[in-house]
């Protein structure tokens, strides 16, 4: 990454799953060295990594990561885990309360996707919100898929740095990667006998 940055102009950052702490760790210090560039972080679900890996590596990427990142990404139900691990609510937390979490941390908005909202008849439709810590900006709509996916999230977030690095203001940047990304899911296939894959060159 050094290497490369002598030589390119970077315009925005995108950082998804890294690993473990030590390269989170690792990543956090360029990222220190570019503070003015828009920091895109997607956080996908975790549960699968060993706890003795995974609580490490919330902490690194709470401490390092979330303080740069001017959006943060995930799913309504892993941002709440990682965010509100404490909520005892019977309603789920709001976009708006996951935001002033991510705020604590330094973060200046969430995207949250996949919060489920009424079935209309046999149609189940999702929302997807950015909130900032003072309220909901943007919400987009879209029926949900039927299936499962790989690469869905880190579809979006890096079409969501990509817009944003053009110079895209935030909200309009939101609503065309969220589009893009429903066309992409729309257009899936499945390689082999696993999760599907979402199309980027739809």
């Amino acid at each position: 990454a050094r290497t490369i940055l002598e030589d390119v102009t970077i315009a925005g950052w995108k950082v998804g799953f890294l690993g473990n702490a030590d390269n989170v760790s690792a990543v956090a210090e360029i990222l220190s060295d570019y503070s003015e560039i828009p920091l895109v972080s997607y956080l996908p679900n975790l549960s699968w990594l060993e706890e003795d890996q995974l609580q490490p590596y919330l902490d690194a990427f709470r401490e390092l990561i979330l303080p740069a990142t001017e959006v943060l990404v995930g799913s309504h139900k892993t941002l709440q885990d990682f965010l509100l691990p404490e909520w005892d609510s019977e309603r789920p937390p709001s976009a708006r309360e996951l935001a002033v979490a991510a705020g604590e941390h330094g973060t200046r908005y969430v995207l949250v996707t996949g919060v489920m909202l009424a079935s209309k008849g046999t149609e189940q439709f999702i929302d997807n919100v950015l909130a900032s810590p003072q309220g909901a900006i943007a919400g987009e709509k879209f029926e949900r898929f039927d299936t499962s996916f790989v690469g869905a999230g880190d579809t979006l977030a890096a079409a969501l740095a990509a817009l944003l690095s053009a110079g895209g203001e935030l909200q309009a940047a939101v609503g065309e990667a969220l589009s893009f990304l429903d066309q992409s899911l729309d257009a899936g296939f499945r390689p082999g006998m696993g999760h599907i894959v979402p199309d980027r060159f739809f």
